[in-house]
């Protein structure tokens, strides 16, 4: 019986991760409810995060799609351990873990993605070198998994690259297009990788100058994910210094969406904000390191 007749974001994560598994064993949902001996309307709504599952049977369902054990497996078990509608918290590895899992499944199941970051380049629009040079800074077990860690912020991006791609809005700090992660010839590339991501038109790019550097005390980095009916929720995601932390409650993505207008009020036109990639852009192509290292 459907639990209530709008989704929750924990049971749209716990739907969406069971729709890809029954598709990667190529079963169609007749099949796989014949062979699990359930009904197809309740397969249905399970997909669609209509309803809840006990954490057992879904332990069983993983079992039948042969889902090994690992962080996506501990992953939806612990959504569904915990009722809807709090928050959740996922802890930083130095490996693929849940929390990312549970970024990568928000961004591919939303409509509209919000991030604001005041120290690094965003995720969705980083080139892999300034990947490595982030993880290279950080603690040795994700040195030593660099090479998963990049492999998989390069498959997130996918998101923004297919027909019907998600509007992404970002703000970020004018610190951040000066910080060097890498090098010059690698902050180049990365500078050039914003300038073209901010004239497409999914794609809004705005940058939080310094002079407006009394809004960095609203928030450190989070994000904003508004999901793809049915429903049209909204979760946000607040990066802290170990782990990330997921919220759903109304009252705390309106306060986190109120924030984002206020820094975007703050930020640059898009016009405005391209200029000044573009003028830094230009300085790096044009140093004497940066056309040694590019060369």
């Amino acid at each position: 019986m459907p639990s209530r007749n709008i989704p929750s974001v924990r049971l749209r994560r716990i739907g969406s991760a069971l729709r890809k598994a029954r598709e990667d064993g190529g079963l169609t949902i007749d099949t796989a409810c014949r062979r699990y001996g359930r009904s197809k309307s309740w397969l249905s709504t399970l997909e669609n995060g209509l309803h809840s599952i006990d954490p057992q049977e879904l332990a069983d369902l993983l079992n039948f799609y042969e889902v090994p054990e690992g962080p996506l497996r501990d992953s939806l078990l612990h959504l569904a351990t915990h009722k809807p509608g709090k928050n959740w918290e996922r802890a930083y590895e130095g490996r693929i873990s849940a929390a990312a899992l549970d970024l990568a499944s928000l961004e591919e199941d939303a409509e509209l993605i919000r991030t604001f970051q005041p120290c690094v380049v965003p995720g969705l629009l980083q080139i892999p070198e300034y990947t490595r040079g982030l993880i290279a800074a950080g603690p040795s077990g994700s040195a030593r998994m660099a090479r998963a860690l990049v492999d998989f912020r390069v498959a997130r991006q996918e998101v923004l690259k297919r027909p019907e791609p998600p509007h992404y809005v970002a703000v970020i700090s004018e610190s951040v297009l000066h910080h060097q992660v890498g090098g010059p010839a690698f902050m180049y590339a990365q500078l050039r990788r914003l300038a073209d991501a901010a004239q497409l038109k999914h794609v809004t790019l705005r940058v939080l100058p310094n002079s407006a550097g009394a809004y960095l005390w609203l928030a450190g980095p989070f994000g904003l994910f508004t999901l793809r009916p049915p429903g049209g929720l909204t979760v946000s995601m607040v990066e802290q210094f170990t782990k990330s932390l997921f919220m759903e409650k109304e009252s705390d993505v309106a306060l986190t969406e109120a924030t984002f207008t206020r820094l975007l009020d703050a930020s640059l036109s898009e016009g405005a904000s391209l200029r000044l990639i573009e003028r830094l852009t230009s300085q790096y192509e044009s140093s004497r390191d940066g056309r040694c290292l590019l060369a």
